[in-house]
């Protein structure tokens, strides 16, 4: 009999516990501080914006950019850098890198004339820095 009890305690117990598990996350916005650059034309070829012509690029670091990398993986496939130490990764036009040196980056922009996602960076910046 307190072998049952027992175990229908544990039971309640595990299920109350999932059922308050989202409880523990808090929808907060959280302060980040980052870089951006407003342009008109390419990433290649960036110039003055103008109407019709307006691109945003973000640079995130620290927390933010460690939290959207691991939420995005996994790494890419093959060796994308030529340091090794280096991982990538990225999902459409959102890139993440790590290097143990400097920590975790992310890169991504908007084409504010249209609001469509558009790349933050060029060829191999994800390499660079």
């Amino acid at each position: 009999m307190l072998k049952r009890i027992v175990i229908t305690l544990a039971v309640s117990s595990g299920v109350l516990f999932m059922q308050n598990a989202d409880a523990v996350w808090e929808y907060a916005h959280k302060p980040f501080s980052g870089k951006y650059v407003i342009y008109g034309g390419f990433l290649d070829e960036p110039r003055a914006p103008s109407p019709g012509d307006i691109r945003i690029a973000f640079d995130l670091t620290g927390a933010p950019a460690e939290e959207m990398f691991n939420a995005i993986g996994p790494d890419l496939e093959g060796q994308v850098c030529p340091e090794r130490s280096i991982r990538v990764r990225q999902r459409d036009m959102l890139l993440c890198r790590y290097r143990p040196k400097d920590g975790y980056w992310c890169n991504f922009g908007f084409d504010l004339s249209t609001g469509l996602s558009i790349g933050g960076v060029i060829g191999g910046a994800a390499c660079q820095n």
